[in-house]
């Protein structure tokens, strides 16, 4: 067999050095795509981490402070309602002097001595309505806008729910307190009350009373009319 026979085809030795070649760009072109550092990345995972540890904590703080606050609130209310139920109970079988105390103690309370002291008005105890009165004063010195909303919803009562006296006080009150944003409910009360009869009356009578007249009516829209004129000075 000759030398010649066993040298390499030219063919075949130029495929060989092209898919060689060829190979080369491979692994550099997948060598370009790998990240550029592995430090690179490893601090931007530990940053990510960290990250999320800080938004975690801050999370959390803000929740749980949240939830002191509720329960902190939800104890104080709970302190609120004992105190207003001793004071409600004293005031109950009180003269005028002690349910004057009582009644003043329980304006200290805010919003949560309204209902208290509309009550104490609808129960018509004679010696309990003044002091009921101061104990809604009391109470407008701490949240005038909460006792104005609730003596406004009074005379806008249509049910008949409270008797007289109740919405005497609640326009009195209204005009007292200067509680403008009564201004147009008292209009419409007024005007009720000049269309109103005593079965019509939007009120029911004082216990103990022979019932409404017409005098009554009168006696609360002049009330309500100047609750009205004070409400409605620039």
């Amino acid at each position: 067999m000759s030398t010649s026979s066993m040298s390499p085809t030219p063919g075949v030795s130029r495929g060989t050095t092209d898919l060689e070649e060829r190979l080369r760009s491979i692994e550099v072109k997948i060598e370009s795509l790998k990240p550029a550092g592995k430090d690179t990345w490893d601090k931007l995972e530990k940053l990510s981490s960290a990250t999320w540890a800080v938004v975690t904590l801050l999370i959390s703080i803000f929740v749980t402070g949240r939830i002191e606050t509720a329960l902190k609130e939800r104890q104080l209310h709970l302190e609120n309602v004992k105190d207003m139920q001793q004071l409600m109970q004293q005031l109950d079988k009180a003269d005028a002097q002690t349910a004057m105390s009582c009644a003043l103690a329980l304006g200290a309370h805010g919003r949560y001595a309204v209902a208290p002291m509309i009550q104490v008005l609808q129960t018509g105890v004679v010696d309990h309505r003044e002091a009921a009165v101061a104990g809604l004063r009391a109470a407008a010195a701490i949240e005038k806008d909460f006792v104005c909303g609730q003596l406004t919803g009074v005379i806008q009562n249509h049910t008949r729910l409270y008797q007289m006296e109740v919405h005497e006080s609640a326009a009195k009150l209204l005009g007292d307190l200067d509680c403008q944003v009564a201004a147009q409910p008292l209009r419409d009360y007024i005007a009720r009350l000049e269309r109103a009869t005593p079965e019509t009356a939007p009120f029911t009578q004082v216990p103990g009373s022979q019932g409404i007249t017409q005098t009554n009516i009168k006696d609360v829209a002049k009330q309500a009319q100047e609750s009205l004129a004070a409400v409605s000075r620039p």
